[in-house]
């Protein structure tokens, strides 16, 4: 009867570790926080992002007149860079 039991405990830790790996690869990184931000700066995150991940794309307009532009440039390479 003990064997059973050991069966069954194994597959219920076995299980809980399944499903704990399929969580936590469908989560992916929490996504930036650009709440309360101007919509140039959310542009210049989202340009930078794309940089960091090999895409180089930048304003380069705005990224030599705009502070805020600037700002979330380096803010979204940074972020994505994981660093």
């Amino acid at each position: 009867m003990s064997f059973y039991k050991i069966l069954i405990g194994i597959g219920m830790i076995s299980t809980a570790l399944a499903f704990t790996a399929c969580s936590a690869s469908h989560n992916g990184p929490k996504p930036m926080n650009t709440r309360g931000k101007s919509p140039i700066y959310v542009k210049g995150a989202e340009d930078g992002c794309d940089t960091a991940k090999g895409n180089y794309t930048k304003d380069h307009d705005a990224f030599n007149h705009s502070k805020e532009y600037h700002e979330g440039w380096f803010a979204g390479r940074s972020y994505c860079q994981g660093g």
